[in-house]
């Protein structure tokens, strides 16, 4: 085998690799996500009242037989066939507005983050309560009220 042949066909493969890899480390959904968003917060120098809301990706998915697609959705807000491996946007991507805006009219906008997490998440937790038995869906093995996901910090 000839010199520049064996270059070529070991570029090629350290070029593979490199690919591979970059793509398999795009696309690995950690098994936990801290809802951490500090410019959501005014905290004003002053140190947080409550923890960050810490979602288990892994509990949801495994556990609870949750698809991927019944919380990432597209623009139009159907549901994504994604699969493992695939490559997924955070929430922050799309609904970009990091703050309730003043007007009134405009306080629900999916947009804003904390609406389209708290519209995603109670609406599926009071889902679940109601097939567990309560007809307001609010009581039950899916959190509905805040305290139960914004934990305050002890003192």
């Amino acid at each position: 085998m000839n010199k520049k042949l064996l270059t070529l066909l070991l570029a090629a493969g350290i070029a593979v690799i490199f690919v591979t890899t970059s793509l398999y480390a795009g696309t690995v959904a950690p098994d936990t996500i801290t809802m951490n968003f500090n410019k959501y917060k005014k905290r004003k120098n002053k140190p947080p009242k409550k923890q960050f809301v810490e979602f288990s990706h892994k509990k949801h998915h495994e556990e609870y037989k949750i698809s991927c697609g019944d919380c990432h959705h597209d623009k139009d807000n159907k549901p994504l066939d994604l699969k493992a491996g695939d490559s997924v946007q955070k929430c922050v991507e799309c609904h970009t507005l990091l703050a309730k805006p003043k007007d009134k009219k405009k306080r629900k906008d999916i947009h804003v983050l904390e609406n389209a997490m708290h519209g995603n998440c109670i609406v599926c937790h009071k889902k679940v309560n109601k097939k567990a038995g309560d007809p307001k869906g609010k009581k039950g093995p899916g959190p509905t009220s805040c305290t139960k996901c914004h934990i305050k910090i002890k003192k």
